[in-house]
């Protein structure tokens, strides 16, 4: 049976005639009749995470300080990186982006 906009008024009637009403939800209250509130309680481990990631987000995405810093240097000429301690690091960044 296909059930479209016209059947549906069908169905609904013969319920109707039948006294089969939907049911309401019932309320929840508590011992004394007053309606409970709803409640949450956090972890301790996702109150010291909701901490962490409070003081996370207070530091900045960039380190200023050491930004002016390493332009200085290269505008003096004093900044000097080895090729190699570049590759050791991409390397390094490899293997801890594998792990998370």
């Amino acid at each position: 049976m296909k059930i479209n906009g016209s059947n549906i008024d069908k169905i609904m009637g013969v319920y109707r005639k039948q006294g089969v009403q939907g049911k309401k939800p019932e309320r929840v209250s508590g011992a004394d009749g007053a309606r409970k509130a709803d409640r949450i309680e956090l972890s301790a481990e996702a109150k010291d995470f909701q901490l962490a990631l409070k003081a996370l987000l207070q530091v900045p995405e960039v380190r200023e300080g050491k930004v002016e810093d390493i332009k200085s240097r290269i505008r003096a000429g004093e900044y000097n990186v080895s090729a190699e301690e570049v590759a050791d690091k991409i390397i390094e960044g490899l293997f801890i982006d594998k792990k998370v």
